[in-house]
């Protein structure tokens, strides 16, 4: 190896060397165990008294997770630290996830839907300013149509208010739900009959689960 090979290795040695310790700096590790308690917090929060931050926030908040957890992968290499294990489940969506996105194929589309699940959003159906509609996911073989329902509160919270079933999917241009008596009023159109496809204006009362 001659003396310019050499310099030009030990540069790209440093340069990894001052990249890992500028992570090491940032205590980018001790952010993504903070941000982790946060969204678990949050959880179990939701679960004993229904209120929890909005799903746009939190789902910010596990992307972030996800992308430091990937950085951070590579620092726990050189020298190798057991926490690379934990680490490691990060490093395998993100991979799994692009190459995805560059050869597609339902296998790799399985493999990242199951390690990107946790980070998934809820699937908002329907919204207004004091309620949102959430698909309710039961499972693929599932029957149709259960959502759930939450209060929105000061903007960056919910309040979960329970579940609704109904005959057939939203459709939320001409669907309409308002939240009172701590019941879901339900306008929407009724097919009298499907041969002629002739409807009319219903009003349903429905019940949380």
């Amino acid at each position: 190896m001659g003396d310019k090979q050499r310099q030009s290795f030990g540069m790209v040695e440093k340069r990894k060397i001052n990249t890992i310790g500028f992570f090491k700096k940032t205590k980018l590790e001790k952010w993504h165990f903070y941000l982790l308690g946060l969204v678990l917090l949050n959880f179990l929060t939701s679960l004993i008294t229904g209120y929890s931050l909005n799903q746009s926030l939190i789902f910010i908040l596990k992307v972030i997770i996800y992308l430091t957890g990937f950085v951070i992968f590579f620092t726990t290499l050189r020298p190798f630290k057991k926490i690379a294990v934990y680490y490691s489940f990060y490093f395998i969506s993100v991979v799994l996830t692009g190459l995805f996105f560059l050869f597609g194929g339902i296998l790799l589309a399985i493999l990242s839907s199951l390690v990107l699940f946790p980070i998934f959003p809820k699937q908002t159906e329907y919204k207004t300013e004091t309620i949102k509609i959430y698909d309710r996911f039961q499972g693929f073989m599932a029957p149709c149509c259960s959502y759930e329902v939450v209060e929105t509160k000061l903007y960056i919270f919910e309040n979960h208010l329970g579940y609704i079933n109904i005959e057939k999917p939203i459709n939320p241009k001409k669907d309409e739900f308002s939240f009172k008596d701590n019941v879901i009023i339900y306008k929407h159109k009724f097919n009298i009959d499907r041969t002629t496809k002739e409807a009319r204006d219903t009003t349903e009362i429905l019940n949380f689960e």
